[in-house]
């Protein structure tokens, strides 16, 4: 019994002893021994005496918050004397080597809690150069705790291959955040071609599944933001987010079960909310969020499989397929981590291969969608096209016969505008014959007048009736119906009002601008114009020339008439009972916004301004 003890003894011992054998570049899956302490209040100098267990150096012990003390007992049987002994996880927040120099325990800190810069080996995982010379053994220790799980793995290197082989893990990470990023781009490509939310939703799990695979593998601390490691562990609660989302568009669950729609979409907007407050304090969001992390697999498989018996979709095996291989591949990651199975190369990095086969499974799966979403495009173009074509040739027809029926109608109302046209002429010739017979009677009845008084009275008669019959001829002449060209008018006035007093001493000074007016705001500014001529050749008493400048000027909106006479003088209490003022008044109120005025001024200065109604 005893010799059987002690075998064992001998056998532990040799175990846990770890030997360095020539031509060794990279020494891993050995023994060696740990101490756990809970209460963390153990020192180098007390752990050294206590009772050490044996354990892989690939190890897993769940979640535990105490400290690990492991130790090393390394004899080198190889002819080199500088190794490295390094440390796969990152995430402890301190890793101290414990190395016995002259009888007394110096130590070498590296973790989080430590600055990046500060490490003697600038790794994103921790390591440490050991010096054992060749034949020589030595004991080490190596304190650890941890936040998270304390599953990890010690392994011993040669130096020299260290620097040349051992950052072989960078190369794979960068290859799978490359392959991983180029899907990242063309997801958000195809997002932006398409607007689909389903798209948008997985470039962002994408992106937060490859930060969280980055803070898991250390790499993230080549940043270096060691002292907010945990913090930036809210990518945790992004990803789950993300991923949250995007099922729920990818399996179409709005249309499926619209009644699991909404509250599906808050759950994953919790885990948002959890992000942020991770950013705050990791404690107790963390554990909160891990805790509801749990069940999402169940959750998205519970509704995934409803809506396939109900519907029997393409997409939902797809996607049950994908999930299952990946959640397996969680599944083996995270027994790991609590320590409920061993940690081996394959546990340890199931989910690396598991979230890589899941990425690509689902961006072929959204490429065919864009696939099959361009060609119905097509289709839809092409029936677009040809729908296009058969109405272009019906409107076309449409066309052709509304401008037919337009040309109909316009033929039919320029026969009846020209009938217009030809009575109104017919109208303004009998008007103005009439208005010339009027005149021809009142010329013969004032030929037997014999009181003076009496002809002037019948002179400004035929003159206010020869305005009147003037307009009609213009009108029957000009080619408008409704406006006259006003100089050419007024000309033929004033000459004919010259003329009715047959005197030489009168002289007509006219300036007059060209351009149309209505037919009745011509006849009231002929019948004003007529008046105030009239009254400046009757009462003009001098014996030297009868001189009348007629001013008729367009500004702007307005017209400006002004006649100054050199006469006598106007005298406005005389002359307010006279026929003459009062066709001045009546015919300026037809003229729009008018207003006009008699002055003493050398003689008599009449003024009158209204606005311009008619533009030709």
């Amino acid at each position: 019994m005893k010799l059987a003890l002690l075998s064992l003894i001998f056998i532990n011992t040799l175990i846990a002893n770890i030997i360095i054998p020539q031509n060794i570049k990279k020494i891993h899956n050995f023994q060696i021994n740990y101490f756990y302490d809970e209460s963390r209040k153990e020192t180098i100098q007390t752990v050294e005496k206590q009772n050490f267990t044996n354990t892989p150096s690939q190890f897993t012990f769940g979640h535990k918050r105490g400290d690990f003390w492991f130790q090393f007992t390394i004899t080198n049987k190889s002819k080199k004397e500088d190794f490295i002994l390094y440390f796969n996880e990152a995430y402890y927040e301190n890793l101290i080597l414990y190395t016995k120099k002259n009888a007394i325990w110096v130590n070498e800190k590296n973790g989080l809690n430590s600055s990046f810069q500060e490490h003697s080996i600038q790794y994103f995982n921790p390591a440490f150069s050991l010096n054992i010379k060749p034949n020589e053994t030595k004991t080490y220790y190596v304190q650890g705790n941890s936040k998270l799980t304390t599953s990890s793995e010690f392994e011993i290197y040669e130096k020299e291959y260290f620097y040349t082989h051992g950052t072989l893990y960078n190369l794979l990470y960068m290859v799978y955040f490359g392959a991983v990023l180029l899907i990242f781009i063309l997801n958000i490509f195809i997002y932006f071609k398409v607007k689909e939310n389903v798209y948008l939703y997985y470039s962002g799990y994408i992106l937060f599944c490859s930060l969280w695979i980055s803070a898991y593998s250390g790499l993230i601390l080549y940043a270096p933001i060691e002292m907010f490691f945990h913090n930036f562990l809210m990518v945790t609660a992004m990803w789950v987010m993300f991923l949250i989302l995007f099922s729920s568009e990818f399996l179409n669950v709005k249309e499926y079960l619209p009644k699991v729609y909404k509250p599906l979409n808050i759950f994953g907007y919790v885990f948002g909310i959890l992000a942020i407050l991770i950013c705050f304090s990791f404690e107790p969001w963390f554990e909160i969020m891990h805790i509801l992390a749990s069940g999402v697999f169940i959750i998205l498989f519970t509704v995934a499989i409803v809506i396939l018996k109900k519907e029997n979709d393409k997409d939902t095996k797809y996607y049950l397929y994908a999930m299952s291989i990946y959640m397996i591949t969680m599944t083996l990651m995270s027994a790991m981590a609590n320590g409920w199975i061993e940690n081996n190369d394959f546990n340890r990095y199931s989910f690396l291969y598991g979230s890589f086969f899941e990425i690509l499974f689902f961006t072929l799966l959204l490429t065919n969608r864009f696939y099959i979403f361009q060609n119905e495009k097509i289709v839809i173009q092409k029936e677009l096209l040809e729908l296009k074509n058969k109405n272009e040739i019906i409107l076309e027809q449409k066309i052709e016969d509304r401008t037919k029926q337009i040309k109909e109608t316009y033929l039919e109302v320029k026969n009846l505008s020209q009938e217009k046209e030809l009575l109104l002429k017919e109208l303004y010739h009998r008007v103005k014959n009439n208005f010339h017979s009027i005149i021809g009677l009142l010329h013969i009845e004032k030929k037997s007048l014999q009181d003076i008084q009496t002809k002037e009275i019948f002179l400004k008669t035929i003159n206010r009736i020869k305005s009147m019959s003037t307009i009609h001829e213009f009108l029957y002449e000009n080619k408008s119906l409704s406006y006259i060209e006003i100089n050419k008018y007024l000309e033929k006035i004033i000459l004919e009002i010259e003329n009715s007093y047959n005197k030489n001493s009168i002289i007509m000074n006219k300036n007059i601008e060209n351009f149309s007016l209505s037919m009745d705001s011509a006849i009231s500014l002929s019948m004003i114009i007529n008046e105030i001529i009239s009254n400046s050749i009757k009462h003009y008493k001098k014996e030297s020339n009868c001189i009348i400048d007629i001013n008729l000027l367009k500004n702007g909106e307005i017209i400006h008439l002004t006649i100054q006479d050199n006469g006598q003088g106007f005298d406005s209490n005389a002359n307010q009972k006279g026929l003459g003022l009062k066709l001045v008044q009546q015919f300026s109120t037809k003229l729009p916004n008018s207003h006009y005025n008699f002055e003493n001024k050398n003689g008599t200065l009449f003024t009158l301004q209204f606005e311009y109604s008619h533009k030709k």
